[in-house]
Parts: structure tokens; C-alpha cells; sequence
């Protein structure tokens, strides 16, 4: 998408193509693997959210919806995210790789 392209102008396929993906014999933890991941992925990026506007109330005293869209994280944070989300996905996959 460009500066010129207005979002509502890029069309995506609604229904992707082809079998899904199955990695184990009972198609029951395949499903199970698929939610505990997206459920994963929803609470890490709520967990920055968060981070974001405890950031922003420490450093300005209040927060709006604009300055959370907005707020551009500076590689120290970057990297204490990363580290965070590291060991969060460690914990969380823990007994699944130990296998």
C-alpha cells in the first residue's frame, strides 16, 4: 500500500486456498496448538499495549487513544520487549519443546 492508496482500497481473499496444515495425527491438537498460539500472540500484544501506556502516563501524566496509536517505542524498549516476549513464548512452549 502506498501514500496514495487509501486502505479501504486493497482487497483481501476472504478464504484462503488450499487444505490446512496438520502437523500431529489427532486433528484435536492440531486445533488446540492453533488456539494456544493465537492466544499467545493476542495476550503478548496486549502485554505491550499495557507497556505502552504505562510508559506514556509516567512520562506525560496522561494518555489518549492518539498517543497510544502513535507512540513509537526507542530500541532500549524494543529490546526489553523482545527480551520479555522471549522468555514469555519460553514458558509458555516449555513442555512442547522439551519434547
Amino acid at each position: 500500500m502506498t501514500a496514495e492508496t487509501p486502505a479501504d482500497a486493497v482487497k483481501l481473499p476472504r478464504h484462503t486456498r488450499g487444505k490446512r496444515p496438520h502437523f500431529f495425527d489427532d486433528p484435536a491438537i492440531d486445533q488446540m496448538m492453533t488456539f494456544l498460539i493465537e492466544l499467545t500472540t493476542e495476550v503478548s500484544v496486549m502485554r505491550e499495549r499495557l507497556d505502552t501506556v504505562e510508559r506514556l502516563l509516567e512520562r506525560d501524566g496522561k494518555v489518549t487513544r492518539a498517543t497510544i496509536e502513535s507512540y513509537a517505542p526507542d530500541p532500549a524498549v524494543e529490546s526489553e520487549r523482545a527480551a520479555w516476549r522471549d522468555a514469555y513464548v519460553k514458558r509458555v512452549f516449555r513442555m512442547h519443546a522439551a519434547e
